[in-house]
């Protein structure tokens, strides 16, 4: 278990400059996967989904043909943005995420989203997000002009295994290392890119992930992050 703020990679005194986060579960609370979530509440086929999940995680199908089988699965149902909305409107923002990130903002960090979550419920929760985030990595449904889903814009670094290439590509455009990005997240498939990043924050997280993390905070308070990227 690396050892907190103790932890080797922490005794050289570095200057963050990159702040990304997870969404579901991390700025988004009462959440573990959006699409888990939306399939259960419309009372999406379960052998269906874990079709699609089984053959992605054996490697039988790509990120991107599995985001689009699942989304398949709504736009069958004729679900539609609306509809989604109602579901995501009962979940509730993270204690303290907005200012958090506006704090963030104002003392000169760069804010990015690495999620395989979706786009709407950042939206809804962040109608500002484009304004806050240089760079947002998540899935982006798409809707026809009656509001339907018909399909997906997957992120290509949303699934657990692609984080840490997300990070390492949003560090090669900002032209900074990774020992100067910070990742904060919640569950186990954050594991990979919380140990790359050069601080690796876990909140509310899954055990597997706090035993990995820099810095572990188990406060449901947002807030309590900007006193370890100082």
């Amino acid at each position: 278990m690396r050892s907190g703020r103790f932890s080797k990679k922490s005794v050289v005194v570095i200057k963050y400059k990159m702040i990304c986060f997870d969404v579901d579960g991390t700025l988004i609370d009462e959440l573990t996967y959006i699409w888990t979530l939306i399939h259960e509440s419309f009372g999406i086929d379960q052998h269906k989904v874990k079709s699609g999940a089984e053959k992605f995680y054996s490697g039988r199908m790509s990120f991107r043909k599995w985001a689009e089988h699942d989304v398949a699965l709504w736009a069958g149902r004729g679900i539609t943005k609306k509809d989604i909305v109602k579901v995501v409107k009962k979940l509730r923002i993270m204690p303290g995420a907005r200012e958090t990130l506006r704090t963030l903002k104002k003392r000169g960090y760069k804010l990015a989203v690495i999620s395989g979550g979706l786009d709407i419920a950042l939206e809804y929760f962040f109608p500002e997000y484009e304004k806050l985030f240089s760079h947002v990595m998540i899935n982006r449904l798409i809707f026809d002009g009656d509001g339907k889903v018909i399909g997906v814009e997957p992120t290509e670094f949303g699934a657990d295994k692609y984080k840490m290439e997300g990070l390492m590509s949003i560090a090669r455009k900002e032209n900074i290392s990774i020992a100067e990005c910070v990742f904060i997240g919640d569950s186990d498939n954050d594991v990979d890119v919380a140990m790359g990043a050069g601080l690796g924050i876990g909140f509310m997280p899954h055990e597997k992930l706090a035993g990995v993390c820099d810095v572990v905070i188990r406060k449901k308070d947002m807030r309590e992050i900007l006193k370890h990227v100082e």
